[in-house]
């Protein structure tokens, strides 16, 4: 047994080096998009330029020459209307659907509200946020596609696993407790106004960040996790957008040392 908790926090360094990313090896993330984005199937990753999980860019010379003109963005309201059923068990024992959907509302209203606010406290943003749609702004159109709460329960499961297997240095609860973790993805496309196609579109799905020492206190709300992807996301996105091609912009560890 002490040589498989040695091998287990040997192997985590060497997981985050390797040729796929922390998120996707670590954490064992994937997000499957739907026909909401055009080019659904063609997203792939690219860590040298983006931290979401799938990205498509346009290559379409016209629609990258229309789009070097635009200045404004306009930030639909946000929509769920493709949203998954929960599927793990904790969450079905503590969220009746209808409690679930009521959560859902008031996230993709978050959701919106934070993508307006980090290109508006970006005094050096590409892009001005414009309040309604217009011929000189582009369209930015988003989707919550899955939701998993926060589940006490599910939080106490992965806190038993990890004083019953007292790995120094290792979240163990959270890496063998993944069924009891919550989540939550997102999908996106950017339009260009005077063509009106892709501009660029993404996909992205976040767990709860793995706490070596103690768990994230945002945990102890339904929406905690969720609320932390969403404020990511939002920064993600704005700093991808102002930022030159060859701009690596960074996502955070799915492991921290310590959480408070």
């Amino acid at each position: 047994m002490m040589l498989i908790r040695a091998s287990l926090f040997l192997l985590i360094p060497w997981m985050m080096i390797s040729c796929r990313t922390a998120k996707s090896v670590v954490a064992a993330v994937d997000v499957k998009p739907t026909s909401f984005l055009p080019h659904a199937k063609e997203l792939k990753e690219n860590r040298k330029r983006s931290p979401f999980l799938g990205n498509w860019w346009t290559t379409d010379k016209k629609v990258l020459t229309a789009a070097e003109k635009v200045k404004s963005i306009y930030i639909a309201p946000v929509v769920s209307d493709e949203l998954r059923a929960m599927t793990q068990k904790f969450a079905l024992m503590e969220f009746s659907k209808k409690r679930h959907a009521s959560k859902v509302k008031g996230l993709v209203t978050y959701t919106h509200d934070r993508f307006v606010k980090a290109f508006k406290s970006n005094k050096k943003s590409r892009y001005t946020v414009v309040d309604a749609p217009s011929k000189d702004a582009m369209t930015l159109k988003l989707s919550i596609i899955e939701w998993e709460p926060n589940t006490v329960s599910g939080l106490a499961i992965r806190e038993a696993l990890d004083m019953a297997l007292p790995v120094p240095f290792t979240p163990i609860g959270s890496l063998l407790g993944k069924s009891a973790r919550p989540a939550i993805a997102i999908q996106g496309v950017l339009t260009e106004p005077t063509t009106g196609k892709s501009f660029f579109e993404f996909a992205d799905k976040e767990e709860t960040r793995m706490a070596v020492i103690l768990f994230f206190p945002n945990e102890l709300l339904p929406t905690g996790q969720a609320r932390y992807a969403i404020r990511e996301w939002a920064s993600q996105f704005e700093k991808l957008m102002s930022t030159p091609p060859d701009k690596q912009i960074r996502d955070s560890m799915p492991i921290q040392l310590m959480e408070f």
